[in-house]
């Protein structure tokens, strides 16, 4: 099975205040099914924690084509689409239950970390054949995610966030979908609730964070209607993502 498919409704607790289905929610749930598929084509969590090898989530890139409303019935698939140096790429696509143009189209990449030591290792050496016998030649988004840089001017702080206990996860470190809660809810709330909601974002994971950390979110206009947010703990940069969104 070099893809997977999950059948499911948009539920009040996925919904903005538009109805619309939130960055959040398609992170969590994007997670949730990667982790299903590299399980069952062998190398998910249980697989490679045996060795004391982890799964990271490097970069996201996310295009909104139009966004699923409450009630929906929407189905999400995922494929791994290989290597790219050192990380392993993995495309996610929703689209109406039934059949129907794509809604949310989205590109990742992945880095296999060694849990005691936290260094990289490469797919090839820790999959082998897996690394690429497993891939699907599809993409949601053709582009791969990149380096994200930080503007030179214009960022400035909004607020800060402590790390709490329910924004861990069970390796006791900040969740990836936490950190696109935190990016977006550092955009001007009036910004959000008029236009048309989401057209994209990227966002890269950099360090982690753990409990009782505070991150400073800093944010620049980049254009109209597109932002920068950048988590910073001390000089550190935990995250940074691009933002658009529809007019």
């Amino acid at each position: 099975m070099k893809s997977h498919t999950i059948r499911y409704r948009i539920c009040t607790c996925d919904v903005d205040i538009r109805k619309s289905y939130k960055a959040f929610s398609f992170m969590t749930q994007a997670q949730e099914i990667a982790n299903y598929h590299a399980s069952r084509i062998g190398f998910g969590y249980a697989d490679l924690i045996k060795d004391n090898i982890v799964w990271v989530l490097s970069r996201m890139k996310v295009s909104y084509l139009s966004s699923p409303k409450w009630e929906d019935e929407v189905e999400l698939t995922t494929w791994h689409k290989g290597r790219e140096g050192v990380f392993s790429l993995r495309d996610f696509e929703i689209t109406p239950a039934g059949g129907g143009s794509p809604l949310i189209q989205a590109t990742s990449s992945w880095l296999l970390i060694d849990a005691g030591t936290r260094r990289m290792l490469r797919p090839d050496h820790v999959l082998g054949e897996k690394s690429t016998s497993t891939a699907l030649d599809r993409n949601a988004l053709a582009e791969s995610c990149g380096k994200l840089l930080t503007p030179s001017e214009g960022m400035e702080q909004v607020r800060t966030h402590e790390v709490l206990y329910s924004d861990m996860d069970f390796n006791l470190h900040t969740n990836n979908a936490k950190y696109v809660e935190w990016a977006f809810d550092a955009l001007p709330a009036e910004e959000l609730s008029r236009g048309g909601g989401i057209d994209s974002y990227q966002i890269n994971f950099n360090h982690e964070t753990r409990l009782g950390d505070r991150v400073d979110l800093f944010r620049a206009a980049t254009a109209p209607g597109e932002f920068f947010v950048e988590g910073r703990c001390g000089d550190k940069a935990v995250f940074q993502a691009a933002i658009r969104l529809k007019p």
